[in-house]
């Protein structure tokens, strides 16, 4: 197995990785969305781009990436004492600008609500929406649940399709061209599958963001959103989301600053490389 790019911390007994570029002097935290596969790969080329200037460390959840799997509940708490921990123990102390992709968004919010002292900024990378409406829509029912733990549990190993040498060889042109490495791009295919895990996080979405309705952002908090342009949805869904978005900003408050990239979808590691010129440049003026 590839060798991790970080450092593996111990936390509740079992291995969580941080990794951490530059040496800048605010500390900003890039969290995963929900079952990216190794998120301090993904985020390479972002971080090294935000590394000229600032400290910059991904944090890999438990089941994601080098870190090992659990079986604690995947709530706001856990997520957030479980990040605290790791991030001291890999050296590096409050406060931190948390920068959460899409799921993050929610254990970023209940950390700056519960701990608003060790947080100076939040950066979302178009972040779960924090809202009623959005929490009503990813509740999952009995049934639903049983058959996402029986397609878990019925999840044997897969045959590798063979793919066309030429094909392959112009993605991976195109990924060094933004920015990733070779050994990086190679790691992909030696990243432990922790799919409990991940599943037990998508089951307990709903529940974590009705908590995190109750407890108000920090008025004083600043608040950088970037949201995607949509782009994969139709008219009628992109509406829909369009006014999620809208509710999300004004639950954000008054210091909060929205910035749409146009053009753009959801789909994360596209995200980050294609556009992180403009997610840095907003970011330098967001932190000036």
């Amino acid at each position: 197995m590839a060798q991790p790019h970080g450092k593996l911390v111990q936390v509740k007994g079992k291995n969580m990785h941080v990794r951490q570029m530059g040496t800048g002097e605010k500390t900003i935290v890039l969290m995963p969305g929900l079952g990216c596969p190794l998120p301090t790969v993904e985020f390479a080329p972002l971080m090294r781009e935000l590394s000229k200037k600032y400290t910059v460390c991904t944090v890999e959840f438990f089941g994601y990436g080098h870190s090992d799997s659990t079986d604690t509940p995947r709530t706001n708490e856990n997520y957030v004492e479980e990040t605290r921990e790791a991030l001291l123990l890999a050296g590096l102390k409050p406060p931190y600008i948390l920068m959460p992709y899409s799921i993050s968004g929610v254990y970023s919010e209940y950390y700056a609500a519960k701990y608003p002292s060790e947080i100076d900024g939040l950066i979302l990378l178009d972040s779960t929406p924090t809202i009623e409406e959005f929490a009503k829509k990813w509740i999952y029912s009995e049934d639903e649940i049983e058959e996402l733990k029986m397609a878990l549990e019925s999840d044997g190993p897969h045959e590798n399709i063979p793919l066309d040498e030429e094909v392959i060889n112009k993605s991976i042109a195109e990924y060094l061209e933004h920015g990733y490495t070779l050994e990086e791009l190679e790691e992909f295919d030696e990243v432990p599958n922790h799919m409990d895990t991940l599943v037990a996080q998508d089951i307990a979405l709903s529940g974590n963001i009705f908590e995190v309705l109750d407890m108000p952002i920090p008025k004083e908090l600043p608040v950088l959103a970037f949201s995607s342009g949509l782009v994969e949805l139709e008219v009628d869904e992109r509406a829909e989301y369009e006014k999620y978005r809208k509710d999300h900003m004004a639950r954000l408050g008054e210091r909060s600053k929205l910035v749409i990239i146009d053009g753009s979808s959801h789909i994360d590691i596209a995200y980050h490389r294609d556009y992180l010129k403009i997610i840095s440049k907003e970011i330098d003026e967001f932190l000036r």
